[in-house]
């Protein structure tokens, strides 16, 4: 048997897992916590794996593809269910309505949100508007804009709404990050509109199109579940995949510094490469393959061997969720970076940005490495 067409089947797991959740949302009862409870399982079973870097097979893409568009249709089922059964009261008790409601909200985030990503950086029609139509997923079709356009131009740098910045802990950064988003893509649609001599309510503007996703994905949520299906299910969106995609978001590019906008480079991302991850994120977390060329689909990306690491995805955004643990667990990481993996201009930033953020220790230990300090306030500090 040729072991290497097992790399389809293992991308239906994701598929498996959202008709799970929706089956035991359908039980109801206690079996409603059975998203959360498989997809939680796999993921610490996963935490103990190393990391796979291995390339999937290429021979039959249509398969990949196939998974993907029946995931994305699985989600968007998922939540409907969801919807429906949160209006009619099925879930009885409060336990019920919280695994429930935490078993949409997390299999939305980790098995939910990859299709639509991919999809949306694909380049033939259908894909890309399935993604963006996707989008409602998180309840925010404008994401496509910040992201394609800033993050993956200005990714590690202070003018990229997605960067954490050395110091900076997650909920400042997912406050100011939404804000940011929210204006920069208007900014960005409105030199459009204005530009093309349009009214900002002219139908051809993506803005309306966009709301327009947004007006009919709740109306259709509405029609499932009343008034309180349609405002539950829209909020396991909100804060589910919207935010905590932006925690991911934080987590992977954190402290990252570039000495050079617009021009990526591997050592600019953080990657998540252990098997189940790889997978349930459709490879986003092999992140440097996906920075280097954003139109590649995901079973072409190669694993960066070499690259900088962090733990398993799961446990850096739960991780995130506090402060100084999250801390304890990536100044080392910067520091070794720092050391081994930025550039000169980059160490001279990273000076700056640790003295900001008051991580003496990171400068300490740069001081302490072999290689020459090239500015003359940094040289004046070595001696």
């Amino acid at each position: 048997m040729d072991l290497k067409l097992l790399d389809y089947p293992r991308y239906f797991l994701s598929t498996a897992v959202v008709l799970l959740s929706t089956y035991g949302l359908l039980l109801g009862g206690n079996y409603s916590w059975m998203g959360l409870g498989i997809l939680m399982g796999i993921l610490l079973f996963d935490s103990f794996l190393e990391s796979d870097y291995s390339m999937r097979d290429q021979r039959h893409p249509v398969v990949y593809d196939i998974v993907v568009g029946i995931t994305l249709l699985a989600g968007v089922a998922h939540v409907f269910t969801y919807a429906y059964l949160a209006g009619a009261g099925h879930f009885a008790t409060w336990s019920s309505e919280i695994g429930a409601f935490v078993s949409v909200a997390m299999v939305g985030f980790v098995v939910g949100a990859p299709p639509l990503h991919e999809l949306f950086h694909r380049e033939t029609f259908v894909q890309r508007w399935m993604g963006r139509i996707g989008n409602a997923l998180i309840f925010d079709p404008w994401r496509e804009i910040t992201h394609v356009v800033t993050h993956h131009t200005y990714v590690c740098t202070p003018d990229d709404p997605d960067y954490a910045r050395r110091g900076e802990n997650m909920y400042r950064h997912v406050a100011v990050s939404l804000y940011r988003q929210f204006k920069e893509s208007y900014q960005l649609e409105k030199q459009m509109w204005t530009k093309r001599g349009r009214a900002w309510w002219h139908p051809k503007n993506a803005w309306v199109w966009r709301a327009s996703i947004l007006l009919g994905f709740s109306t259709l949520l509405f029609i499932a579940g009343g008034f309180k299906g349609m405002l539950l299910a829209i909020a396991t969106c909100l804060i589910g995949p919207r935010t905590f995609l932006e925690i991911f978001n934080y987590c992977n590019h954190y402290g990252l510094i570039s000495a050079t906008p617009g021009r990526f480079e591997n050592r600019h991302t953080w990657n998540h490469l252990t098997p189940f991850v790889r997978v349930f994120a459709l490879e986003i977390t092999n992140h440097a393959g996906h920075h280097t060329d954003s139109y590649v689909p995901f079973y072409e990306l190669e694993p960066d061997e070499g690259g900088p690491e962090q733990p398993q995805f799961m446990i850096c955004v739960l991780l995130a969720l506090v402060p100084p643990l999250f801390f304890a667990m990536i100044k080392p990481r910067l520091a070794h970076w720092d050391r081994h993996f930025a550039t000169d201009e980059e160490r001279e930033i990273a000076w700056r940005e640790n003295a900001r953020a008051g991580w003496h220790d990171l400068n300490e230990a740069m001081l302490a490495d072999e290689r020459p300090m090239h500015r003359p306030d940094i040289a004046a500090a070595a001696a």
